[in-house]
């Protein structure tokens, strides 16, 4: 019997390390579960990812390749199987961001529904708010043509309440807990002197939120309590790039990418970005997560950090500044005594 093409659909961009690490771990998860065929990886940014997989059997395309081929070959009747990336991409808070989701993210679902026969399943998601036109039609979309639906957080399950949900930690938080008790090595001699943990912000701009500007008030009286820290840089290109904010708000030139201060660092990483955050706990780099949308603090309850993870809206900068020098005297190698992991029950599709 021949084997069914498989697609993995709404992958973003390389260029934000969280994206193209969900990418990486959405193949691995299909793999895992006995899909050994070529499998087409449907992008937004397909030129990012060239060389960036570590799973040769691929091939790239871009959204229109995938609608021009699947109105040249749903019609056949072959056999496919869809998966989507694991994230936050379904959602739809203002008129703008629904319209951008529905022609971004929702034609891919309307296409996959095009094929007989097939599955369609969603690897961990964040979704949501759905609100007005475009929201209400997404989330239409969804419950009517996506077979299950793996969700991260217990405000998705209660806002899309689709009748194949399952309640799942993040890929990353899943990769994480595979190894709870792995450690990094510990400094070396030379560094011994100078054992407290050198600090890397990873922020990102929410000028789109009511609160930016107390937001960007926050962030700067962080940055006076942590005066010897530095900038780190987890997202860059397509209209959110982390350079051009850090810049234009904190005259910050330039600075090293997020994955080379984790490999060269014993570290400490506060980001505003989620998978920032999850990267470095799945480096065993402590890390302190300023959430700006409900996965984020779903993800930390999940691993049992919540103590390390504030809201973007209402955080205090002197807690957070005193949660840093909390992890940042801790000479013990990361991994010893950071994290302190509890799982929830934690299945896996």
């Amino acid at each position: 019997m021949k084997k069914p093409d498989v697609y993995l659909l709404h992958a973003y961009s390389a260029r934000n390390s969280g994206d193209g690490l969900l990418v990486k771990l959405s193949l691995r998860a299909i793999r895992d579960a006995g899909f050994t065929q070529l499998i087409t990886v449907v992008c937004l940014d397909p030129a990012s990812f060239v060389g960036y997989l570590d799973d040769p059997c691929v091939r790239l395309i871009s959204l229109w390749q995938f609608v021009v081929g699947t109105l040249t070959h749903a019609s056949r009747r072959r056999g496919a199987v869809f998966f989507g990336v694991g994230g936050g991409y379904l959602r739809a808070g203002t008129w703008k961001e629904g319209c951008k989701t529905l022609v971004a993210h929702g034609l891919q679902i309307v296409c996959s529904s095009l094929w007989r026969p097939c599955a369609r399943i969603y690897l961990p998601q964040s979704v949501g708010p759905f609100r007005m036109t475009p929201g209400r039609v997404l989330k239409w979309l969804v419950r009517r043509h996506v077979d299950t639906i793996f969700l991260r957080d217990d405000k998705s399950m209660g806002e899309l309440r689709h009748r194949h949900a399952v309640r799942m930690g993040d890929l990353v938080v899943l990769e994480i807990s595979k190894h709870p008790h792995a450690s990094r090595r510990a400094p070396s001699d030379s560094s011994m002197s100078d054992a407290r943990r050198k600090v890397h912000f990873v922020f990102r701009d929410l000028s789109d939120k009511s609160y930016s500007d107390a937001y960007i008030a926050k962030l700067r009286r962080l940055i006076e309590l942590s005066p010897d820290a530095s900038f780190a840089l987890q997202s860059a290109g397509r209209g959110n790039s982390d350079d051009v904010f850090y810049q234009r708000v904190f005259g910050v030139k330039s600075a090293p990418a997020l994955r080379d201060v984790m490999r060269s660092d014993d570290a400490v990483v506060v980001s505003v970005r989620l998978h920032g955050s999850l990267e470095s706990v799945l480096c065993r780099v402590p890390s302190i997560h300023i959430a700006y949308e409900r996965k984020g603090l779903a993800a930390y309850r999940d691993l049992g950090l919540s103590e390390y993870a504030f809201h973007a809206e209402s955080f205090d900068p002197d807690v957070v500044a005193a949660a840093i020098e909390k992890l940042r005297s801790d000479t013990a190698p990361s991994g010893e005594r950071w994290p302190r992991l509890r799982w929830i029950a934690i299945r896996n599709c």
